[in-house]
């Protein structure tokens, strides 16, 4: 619409009203070279200067250049409506010399600087837009990446940390010759096969998530036996998909910083629930309240996962309470 602006002198006024005629041969030489002129003052403001005047170390170099580069394009400018325009158009008035052209600072800066300035002023102001708006995106795409990366290193320590303490589950069995060592194998064949091949998605189906724990359970009710006493609920519908390992840690974390370090029995209870858009994982396991309160790498990990995947949308909570170690996980999945 501006360039439209531009060259509606083109169209030349009409006898009669609301008549149009034939465009104008002089406006349109005029136009087309004032056009030239624009988009010589919008391509240098917007590709030289720009840079400089957007970096403070070179704002001086910036305005100096813009100042210089301003003028010149008003003379060159100048320079072609002289020698070139008007012999065009049939003025034959008397030529000024190329010295007094570059001289004449009043009528430059009167007739081209601000002319050719207001002409550009749109165009700089939509590249400004524009290039904000890639700015932007690439910012985005910088974010996005970094937060992939730091996800893929978070459930990279994770995956080691839980292969760990799986193997030396087997191990204890097998050095008791236990015949449940193969089922065991079976079970952790299941978890690996998860976790190389199955949650590699951003989102996986909830019963897969539910199936992952359930497989880790089974192996912890091996090992520890008449010491565990385990009640597991799921009430979930499983249309709903959720981000892959974010469930056991939590439930990982119970085992290791709870059940192994009391020498009796043991109740363990956890219980998922999943309706109308939001997740409810809860976990109870008896603690020694004397053992360190240093947080396991797990939940360290769980909570930046948390932080990068569900923004404003997750509550975790850790209660300590009469021998008792509780977490509540609330997600909003919608």
């Amino acid at each position: 619409m501006y360039i439209i602006y531009l060259v509606q002198p083109l169209v030349a006024g009409a006898e009669d009203a609301g008549a149009v005629t034939a465009i104008s041969y002089a406006a349109a030489v005029k136009t087309l070279f004032h056009l030239l002129s624009v988009a010589a003052t919008s391509y240098f403001i917007c590709i030289i200067v720009m840079p400089l005047l957007l970096e403070k170390t070179k704002l001086l170099n910036g305005f100096l250049l813009l100042v210089s580069g301003l003028y010149a394009i008003a003379v060159v400018s100048r320079v072609g409506v002289v020698y070139l325009v008007e012999p065009l158009v049939g003025y034959n008035n008397s030529k000024e010399t190329l010295l007094q052209i570059v001289s004449q600072l009043g009528i430059l800066f009167q007739y081209y600087i601000i002319g050719n300035m207001a002409a550009a002023f749109p165009f700089v102001a939509f590249y400004l837009l524009l290039d904000r708006q890639l700015l932007m995106r690439k910012q985005a795409e910088a974010e996005n990446e970094k937060k992939e990366a730091e996800l893929a290193a978070l459930k990279a320590q994770l995956n080691p940390h839980f292969l760990f303490n799986t193997l030396n589950n087997i191990y204890s069995l097998a050095v008791q010759n236990s015949p449940q060592t193969s089922y065991c194998i079976e079970k952790l064949a299941h978890i690996l096969d998860y976790l190389l091949y199955r949650c590699n998605d951003k989102l996986v189906p909830m019963e897969k998530e539910i199936e992952l724990l359930q497989n880790y359970l089974d192996l912890q009710k091996i090992r520890f036996g008449d010491r565990l006493d385990l009640k597991a609920e799921y009430k979930a519908d499983h249309s709903y998909k959720i981000a892959p390992l974010l469930l056991l840690p939590i439930v990982e974390n119970m085992f290791k910083h709870g059940v192994e370090q009391n020498a009796g029995k043991t109740d363990v209870k956890v219980s998922l629930e999943c309706f109308k858009d939001r997740l409810t994982f809860n976990t109870e396991n008896l603690y020694d309240p004397d053992a360190s309160d240093a947080p396991g790498i797990g939940l360290q990990n769980l909570k930046r996962q948390l932080e990068l995947l569900y923004p404003e949308k997750n509550s975790f909570t850790i209660t300590k309470a009469n021998h008792f170690f509780k977490t509540n996980l609330q997600l909003n999945l919608s």
